[in-house]
């Protein structure tokens, strides 16, 4: 048979006493498994062999058990761990949002390692680990070895937030602990804004 044959045609119709009947054609398709070209015989046919069948099950298994044993181990992570990953997540959106700045305390290009800055740390304030105002970039001997250099970064923040913003993040706020669903919500948040940025970029 020649392979324009293999083609599919419109289906055959033909009139049998006022009914009508009709022929599907087999259809050239390309095999999931071993990607060879091949006629499906039936609509949901997938696979050009027993053989190609099996491995695409098989394939469907193992991902289907990926898929519980990754469920299983989120089920089992620790609130520290959450928190880490949220964290870590946010931090590196922060420093793809402020890629291409200086550092926000001593204003300078670093070539090292560039850290998210908090201004106000987790550890004094927890409750504004994820506040976008409270973390920008910042360089490695900045954020170190001085602390934050904080008296500088200061002064940044209220040239390019105001001193109202400033002033905000460092008044009253209440105590705040997270919750395994709000981490979680928050790592999946900030992996996905940057992701959006590495695509504009």
């Amino acid at each position: 048979m020649k392979r324009s044959e293999l083609k599919r045609t419109a289906p055959l119709r033909r009139d049998t006493g006022g009914a009508r009947l009709t022929v599907a054609v087999p259809r050239r398709k390309k095999c999931k498994a071993c990607k060879d070209g091949f006629l499906a015989l039936r609509p949901l046919q997938t696979a050009c062999s027993p053989a190609c069948a099996l491995e695409l099950a098989k394939a469907q298994r193992e991902k289907t058990e990926r898929a519980a044993d990754r469920a299983q181990r989120e089920k089992l992570k620790p609130r520290s761990q959450w928190l880490r990953e949220a964290q870590s997540a946010f931090n590196a959106w922060v420093r793809l949002r402020d890629a291409g700045r200086p550092c926000i305390s001593c204003n300078r290009h670093h070539d090292g390692q560039w850290h998210a800055g908090h201004f106000l740390s987790t550890g004094a304030r927890p409750e504004l680990r994820f506040d976008e105002s409270n973390v920008h970039l910042q360089c490695q001997p900045c954020n170190v070895h001085l602390h934050g250099n904080l008296v500088l970064y200061r002064a940044e923040l209220i040239r390019r937030l105001g001193l109202h913003e400033v002033e905000r993040l460092e008044g009253p706020h209440e105590p705040r602990k997270y919750v395994v669903d709000e981490l979680k919500a928050i790592r999946d948040k900030y992996r996905a804004l940057a992701r959006e940025l590495k695509a504009k970029s």
